[in-house]
């Protein structure tokens, strides 16, 4: 596997929470990670507060949300990306838009 800057890493983590939250296999999917290197990076993004853990009532899994803050952070990585990628500081290949 390439390498993948850690800002990539978070935003794709972001990216794949989305708008409507989603499960830890989703996101572990989408942002082509391990589990367990996953559960690292959620746990840190919960004691920043950029989403919370919720248990989905339905179907009783643990469904992760974006707060107003990681929806703000969201954006903002998106910019960075694009401009450490317009000046060739990431590769245009470990950032999927």
């Amino acid at each position: 596997m390439k390498y993948r800057p850690d800002v990539v890493i978070i935003l794709d983590i972001l990216e794949a929470i989305g708008e409507d939250g989603a499960i830890i296999s989703r996101i572990a999917s989408y942002a082509n990670m391990p589990i367990p290197r996953l559960r690292e990076k959620l746990e840190i993004m919960i004691e920043n507060g950029l989403i919370v853990e919720e248990v989905d009532e339905k179907q009783g899994r643990k469904l992760y949300k974006l707060t107003e803050k990681g929806i703000e952070t969201r954006e903002k990585l998106r910019e960075t990306v694009f401009m450490l990628r317009q000046l060739g500081l990431i590769p245009r290949d470990s950032y999927k838009p």
